[in-house]
Formats: C-alpha cells, structure tokens, sequence
C-alpha cells in the first residue's frame, strides 16, 4: 500500500481486536435461544417477509423513519453480490431490503479480521454500483451497511460508530455511503457493568437480540410488546427440528475452526516471541534456536519488521 502525501488518518486496524464479552455460538442448554449472532438464526428472523416487524424495529433506532411506516415500507432485496466474472465466487450478504428508494444491508460478523470488514465495504460498494438509475442523468441510489459486530476494539468505547466518505475537516463528499459500526460486546459490558436501567430502547433491543438466556432476554425488554414477540417467537424457532439441524451443524464447524485457531495461536505467539528477541538484538541464528523457527522463518520476520518501520517513518 502506498500512503498518501500529508494524510496519516486513524484506521480501526490500528485498534488491537478485543473478544471480551463476546457471544459464544455453542450447543444450547436448556432456558437459551440461539443469539442473533448465528447465522441460523438471523436468517431464520431477518430474511423472512412474514418477520418484517423485527428488522423493521431494529431500523426503527438507526433509520428516522418510525417503526410503524418501517413495516410497510421495507422490501426484501436479492442479497446475491453480483459477481464481475462467471469464475467468481458467489457471495451473499446476510441482509438486503429497499426501504422508500434507498437500500439497507445488515451484515453479522463474528470474524474479527480486517479482511472480513473490507469484504463488507466490497458489498456496500458493488450494490452502491449495481443500482445506479440511467435517465437524463444518472441517479445514485443511497446505500446504508450496518455491521453487528461480536467483536470489539480495545481503545473505543462507543457501543455504535457511524462512518462516511469526508475529508480531514469533516466534509461529507457524499451521503449516500453510509458504514455503521455496532459493537454487540460493549453494550453486553455496559449491561453488566450498570445495569438494565441504564440502557435506552436500541441497546435493549440489540441485547434482547443478542441475549441467549430466555429470562435474562425477557427482562431486559419488559414492556416492549414487539421484542416481547421475538423472544417468545425465537424459543419456538429453536425447537424446530429442521432449525435445530442447521444450529448444530453450525455451532459444530465453529468449534472445529475454535480447535484449529487455537494451534494457529500458538504459531502467531511463537512469531511475536521471534519479534521481541529480535528487537531486543538477538541474533537470527539464536532466535532460532530458542524459537524452534527456521533461519529462513527468522529473516523474513526480521525483513517484515524493517519493512513496517519503513512504513511508519
């Protein structure tokens, strides 16, 4: 990547990942509902016209539009990526709808990776392109991605962070690309932290959403009559037998990539010991040996290293 004359902007990757008080998509025991965060479960609530009123209220918090026209008004779009050549991978985004004219993606994302969040600036972007209306002059249709993340970054606080396309001062160049950043983990903390009563309606329905606890789920949205529903209508789900397949089979394959992440780990802590002996003034030759890595392991480390302060400087 070549950086920009005068222009060293702040990114979220240079925010280290944090998965405290993430949601855990495992067998569920008795009194729990699968979390929002499955995507089982999602697409059981979310993708399915006769369940509009749930999104509709989540919407209700982000989109000024009230949750009464919401209802009427969103239409489930095709969330197929369209692809650029016949070889590409098909990709499908978690969630599309056209809402008076303007299109809404929701995306749940458990992977923590920079890699999956540029994914989801491609989707924005290839549906930002793919509606463009021709006439007279062309039109560009407002797109608006929000992100329901069961991750956090150390270092921000905020539970929700809404990005644009601006300038150093702050100038929107335009406002039909819209980025929202939901941090599931760091509602769950404040949660903890101080309580039912001090969580607005949105953060009690994201909870109520996110919640796998039957009773804590239901208290935390006492009163509200529609995610009242969704709780009661999302323990149902989970009796189904075809649901019930499809959770297990999901929570399965996370635990075998849990299992393969763990040895991965210890290869990423034995490449951040090699780091620290190495800026310490080790010797290649010995980091080796105290690592158990390869010469030629240790030097492209090192040339990693030096390429980095390059970068910085």
């Amino acid at each position: 990547m070549v950086n920009i004359r005068n222009y060293n902007p702040t990114g979220l990757y240079n925010y280290p990942v944090s998965k405290k008080n993430v949601i855990e998509i495992r067998k569920l025991k008795e009194g729990e509902k699968a979390s929002i965060v499955s995507n089982t479960m999602f697409k059981t609530m979310f993708q399915n016209k006769d369940r509009i009123k749930y999104s509709a209220k989540l919407l209700s918090y982000i989109i000024d539009i009230s949750y009464e026209e919401l209802v009427k008004s969103i239409r489930l779009y095709k969330n197929d990526v369209d692809k650029e050549y016949n070889s590409d991978k098909t990709q499908t985004c978690d969630y599309v709808a056209k809402i008076n004219g303007s299109y809404v993606n929701i995306e749940v994302n458990n992977n923590s990776s920079i890699e999956t969040m540029e994914r989801n600036i491609q989707y924005l972007n290839t549906m930002y392109a793919r509606n463009i209306e021709e006439g007279s002059k062309y039109e560009y249709q407002q797109v608006i991605q929000i992100n329901l993340n069961n991750f956090s970054f150390r270092g921000k606080e905020k539970e929700m962070e809404i990005y644009g396309i601006k300038n150093e001062e702050g100038e929107v160049l335009t406002k039909n690309i819209t980025y929202i950043q939901i941090y599931i983990p760091k509602i769950r903390e404040k949660w903890y932290n101080y309580g039912t009563n001090k969580l607005n309606e949105f953060e009690r329905c994201i909870l109520a959403l996110a919640e796998p606890n039957i009773e804590l789920a239901k208290e935390i949205i006492i009163g509200d009559e529609i995610m009242e529903k969704y709780v009661d209508e999302s323990v149902d789900v989970c009796k189904e037998k075809n649901f019930g397949e499809s959770y297990d089979k999901e929570w399965a394959l996370k635990d075998e990539y849990i299992r393969e992440g763990i040895e991965q780990g210890h290869n990423e802590a034995t490449i951040e010991i090699a780091k620290s002996l190495l800026k310490n003034g080790m010797s290649v030759e010995d980091v080796s040996k105290n690592t158990k890595l390869s010469l030629d392991e240790i030097e492209k480390i090192k040339e990693e290293m030096l390429n980095l302060k390059d970068d910085i400087n």
